[in-house]
């Protein structure tokens, strides 16, 4: 065990798109600048996968299957979490969902390969993520927050309420978009904020991967990586250092409209 200082995006998608090594590329030197700025060594980086229903890319990357050039893939003693290495450069990636829920909100499974179906109520994907005793997060989105469903996250917060229980800010919110109030309710009942970039399903979205997260001391199994972070995920008391950068205005336009074509197209 060895004491050291993780800096961790909790919302990453691998897309089609992406071209594999570069992805990399841009995840290890995004949470060094961003996430390790001015820290103490040693540190080290990790990836919470959040993959929707269709995608299966950490499955390809144990198997060794999503065509890596100069990152290689090395397994840990846990399935839910490998290492790719680049020469010195490494990070840890751990395997999870992101599962849409029939209310039209979110709910990220950090550490795990069990697989959801989409569409059920939030209360029984919570249920059934509690069971696992993993990370669940609900993560912000534009517009979704607001009305009904804000007020459905308002009663999801004391309901499910639980130091593995997190709301989840991220890289899709412009620079201009004040933190919601959500994240301040929580807090005051113990309910932390999980950032992550949500990178979206177009190329030049690429950049955004390790920008958002956050930082946070942990003893390091390196057999046991994810069992390591997520243990001092689970002490409520243990600080989160949130670390940001936001989308400017006009990339949010432009990826709003974007994500609304898809979607028509879709279907």
């Amino acid at each position: 065990m060895n004491s050291t200082l993780a800096a961790v995006d909790a919302h990453v998608h691998i897309h089609a798109c992406y071209p594999p090594d570069l992805f990399f590329d841009r995840a290890f030197e995004n949470l060094t600048r961003f996430g390790l700025r001015d820290a103490p060594l040693p540190a080290e980086r990790f990836l919470l996968m959040t993959e929707c229903a269709p995608d299966h890319y950490f499955a390809a990357l144990g198997a060794g299957t999503l065509n890596l050039k100069r990152w290689r893939v090395e397994p840990t003693a846990e399935e839910r979490c490998v290492q790719v290495r680049d020469g010195e450069r490494r990070l840890f990636v751990v395997g999870g969902r992101q599962v849409a829920c029939r209310e039209g909100l979110e709910v990220l499974i950090q550490g795990t390969t069990h697989r959801f179906a989409d569409g059920r109520p939030i209360r029984e994907v919570l249920r059934e993520a509690a069971a696992l005793g993993v990370p669940r997060v609900i993560p912000w989105g534009p517009g979704k927050w607001f009305f009904a469903r804000g007020r459905l996250v308002s009663a999801l917060l004391r309901e499910f309420r639980h130091p593995l229980l997190f709301l989840g800010d991220e890289g899709g919110r412009p620079a201009f978009w004040r933190y919601p109030t959500h994240f301040r309710e929580g807090a005051a009942l113990g309910v932390r904020d999980l950032p992550g970039t949500d990178p979206l399903p177009f190329a030049h979205d690429i950049v955004k991967v390790g920008r958002v997260g956050f930082r946070v001391p942990i003893e390091l199994d390196a057999s046991r990586p994810a069992a390591s972070l997520f243990m001092a995920l689970a002490n409520g008391a243990t600080a989160l250092q949130r670390f940001a950068s936001l989308e400017p205005p006009l990339r949010f336009v432009r990826n709003q409209v974007a994500m609304q074509l898809r979607k028509r197209r879709a279907g």
